[in-house]
């Protein structure tokens, strides 16, 4: 298979695993009320929607036109951008609907009880599949030698999900240790009863703020791509520059390489230390060749250009 079949086979798994998570997620919303399990539902729902974009984008990024000579891959880094914003959409959304509840109950004393249901064993088997599936999107983009950017933010989002997962789990096994029948006032009360009620806030809250990094992360890279900046990963940089320093001519000097990375496409300019009159540019032309017949073993997509002082 090449890099894109690697890369749509990933995708497609993720679908169907995050619509079997996805639905059982909605369904133990919709017993237990507990606006965490809405973020983590339709955190993984989202991911269902996105799966499918990215894999229409993934068939079609390599389409040419007259528009697009050398692709569509800046859709790539565009669908990372969107879904890295959807994401902190989600956030935003869930931790200002816990937050109101919140201040229902301290403010006013109303709120309901949170209903635990099957949150306990719903929440360990999604950290178990969740963290199968970013390791899957992990071990397939690592056979794309790291250059799939859909993959790279697909294997982020589940283990954002994973950890909410985890999160939400830890949080209402703990408030399950409160009793109820404390609640009711008088000397017994417990100092710890406000969690039955607002738990649900504070779950959310420390979820939020421990996965709010990973989209801007994603969403920073996926910029750089999209503004066609130059690559600074090493190991995708390093073996480029090297392929590219063994076939250079022993009159000619690297001034500069840069590597320019939308999606899986790659395109390399390489600056030449030395003066346009005694270059061979018959030669150079052998050399584009061969080098990017050497680097295509490795990357799918590939050009390179030598530019001139």
């Amino acid at each position: 298979m090449n890099q894109k079949q690697y890369e749509q086979r990933a995708l497609i798994v993720g679908i169907i695993s995050n619509i079997l998570m996805g639905g059982a997620g909605v369904w133990v919303y919709h017993i237990t009320k507990i606006e965490a399990l809405f973020l983590d539902a339709y955190f993984t729902l989202l991911a269902v929607l996105s799966g499918i974009a990215a894999t229409i984008i993934s068939k079609k990024s390599k389409n040419t036109s007259k528009s697009f000579p050398h692709g569509y891959f800046f859709m790539e880094p565009l669908y990372a951008i969107l879904k890295s914003l959807l994401t902190l959409a989600l956030l935003v959304y869930a931790t200002i609907s816990v937050t109101v509840k919140a201040m229902d109950y301290f403010l006013y004393g109303t709120g309901e009880i949170m209903n635990y249901g099957p949150v306990i064993p719903y929440e360990i088997l999604m950290v178990i599949l969740c963290t199968a599936l970013s390791f899957f999107y992990w071990k397939q983009n690592k056979r794309t030698n790291n250059t799939s950017t859909m993959l790279s933010a697909e294997a982020k989002a589940t283990l954002i999900d994973g950890i909410m997962s985890g999160g939400i789990g830890i949080g209402i096994l703990i408030i399950s240790f409160i009793s109820k029948g404390s609640t009711g006032g008088g000397n017994g009360e417990s100092p710890f009863s406000f969690l039955l009620y607002t738990g649900d806030f504070f779950i959310t809250i420390i979820l939020a703020v421990f996965s709010v990094k990973e989209p801007f992360k994603v969403m920073k890279e996926a910029f750089i791509e999209f503004a066609n900046g130059i690559v600074t990963k090493d190991e995708i940089k390093t073996p480029i520059e090297r392929t590219v320093k063994k076939y250079l001519l022993n009159n000619t000097e690297l001034k500069n390489c840069y590597i320019h990375k939308v999606g899986m496409s790659f395109r390399v300019f390489i600056h030449l230390d030395s003066q346009s009159d005694i270059i061979n540019k018959d030669e150079l032309l052998k050399k584009t060749i061969c080098i990017e017949k050497e680097l295509s073993h490795e990357y799918e997509n590939v050009s390179v250009s030598f530019i001139f002082p």
